[in-house]
């Protein structure tokens, strides 16, 4: 059985951890793999449906090293992580550094592609446009000095199929 070709993104994430010296194993292809297809398909999965889906595709992959690669792969920056209500977290593919990542030297970028706000009702996940909170992040700024990362934890609120 072959697998199947790459999408760019994991290409890309792959070409990242080459040139950064990391080992490329099955674990970390396999992780890889699974992000993808959920990005993909607008999932958000957590440590645990990662480590579930890993086993499907890698059997011989341990639990704990998903865990361990996992945090491995949002230090080398090619994941990114959100926190989500509850404690959860989420894991993405990111596209690569952004400018605030750089500029700060952070090792937890977070990913250009969107931000997260999450039903406090039913717990649904829902992205949006990374510049839905521009507004509010330029006031904060300039009110406070603050500087807020809508990129590593999800604002809780209430979707519209729970405020009806």
């Amino acid at each position: 059985m072959t697998n199947p070709p790459e999408s760019a993104r994991v290409e890309h994430a792959v070409e990242r951890l080459r040139a950064a010296g990391e080992r490329l194993t099955p674990a970390r292809y396999a992780v890889l793999r699974v992000v993808d297809a959920a990005d993909r398909s607008d999932e958000h999965l957590t440590a645990d449906d990662i480590g579930a889906r890993v086993a499907d595709l890698e059997p011989a992959v341990h639990r704990a090293t998903v865990y361990r690669t996992l945090t491995s792969l949002v230090d080398s920056g090619v994941l990114s992580h959100v926190h989500l209500g509850g404690a959860a977290t989420v894991y993405h593919l990111s596209a690569g550094p952004t400018t605030e990542h750089a500029r700060h030297g952070a090792a937890h970028e977070h990913s250009e592609q969107h931000a997260h706000v999450q039903c406090h009702v039913c717990g649904k996940v829902l992205d949006v446009p990374p510049d839905a909170f521009d507004a509010v992040a330029e006031q904060l700024r300039a009110d406070l000095g603050f500087v807020l990362d809508t990129g590593h934890a999800a604002l809780l609120g209430t979707c519209r199929d729970c405020a009806t």
